[in-house]
């Protein structure tokens, strides 16, 4: 039982922990939005901790209360644009039960967003690239596995196919970023050569290619306003 005051009532909280909380997340997020912008601006110069902090009006000092390295901030950034850009597409992908066809709808869903938006797909290709750490891998390790089970998926090593399909799409993701003369087409062509890839017959190959368009078909990327980024139809 907790503890209580000579009159029995139970103490208040102390608020001052959790504003300072929110205050250092507030902060905390002020500056990966400041890593973001300096990663995205059309200068082809290297950007350094100076840019960010300029950017973000903070002191230098600041900084290193949050990171010790510009690396730092950058991998902490990678996991949240693309654990969120993850958890946007789950609605859209979760209930889908045949691993190919999940594979291919996830991977257009990331696709999409790229072509949508070039200031993400920019940060995601300058930066690191994608890797086992992001919620995303976690979704395709166990699409690979299931696949695999399944029949649907031919592959001798889970990690080079994992390694190989995250490398194909954080491609993807930077020419669709720059721009392509027929988006779709380079869409599928992705997902296609990902599937083959991972050892899918040709005609399960095209059933989720076609399955993938047909259910993505009117959806959007949408970059503000409320609940925030997320695909609308």
């Amino acid at each position: 039982m907790g503890s209580t005051s000579a009159s029995g009532a139970r103490p208040l909280p102390d608020h001052r922990i959790e504003v300072a909380a929110r205050r250092r997340e507030k902060m905390r997020s002020r500056l990966l939005a400041a890593t973001f912008t300096v990663f995205t601006r059309a200068s082809g110069a290297a950007p350094d901790i100076g840019d960010v902090v300029h950017c973000a009006k903070v002191a230098r000092g600041t900084f290193y209360l949050y990171f010790q390295t510009l690396d730092e901030a950058v991998q902490a950034l990678v996991q949240q644009q693309s654990d969120e850009m993850t958890r946007a597409c789950l609605p859209l992908y979760e209930m889908l039960r045949e691993p190919s066809q999940r594979f291919a709808v996830g991977c257009r869903l990331f696709l999409k967003r790229a072509n949508a938006d070039p200031q993400w797909a920019s940060f995601m290709t300058r930066t690191l690239p994608l890797d086992n750490k992001q919620l995303m891998a976690g979704y395709m390790h166990d699409d690979l596995r299931q696949g695999k089970a399944l029949g649907q998926f031919n592959y001798v090593d889970e990690r080079v196919a994992l390694d190989i399909e995250l490398s194909t799409l954080i491609a993807g993701i930077g020419s669709l970023g720059k721009g392509v003369p027929n988006p779709e087409h380079y869409m599928d062509e992705c997902i296609r050569m990902a599937l083959t890839g991972l050892g899918c017959d040709a005609g399960r190959c095209e059933q989720s290619l076609r399955f993938s368009r047909k259910h993505l078909d009117g959806w959007t990327w949408v970059r503000a306003g409320t609940p925030g980024p997320r695909f609308e139809h």
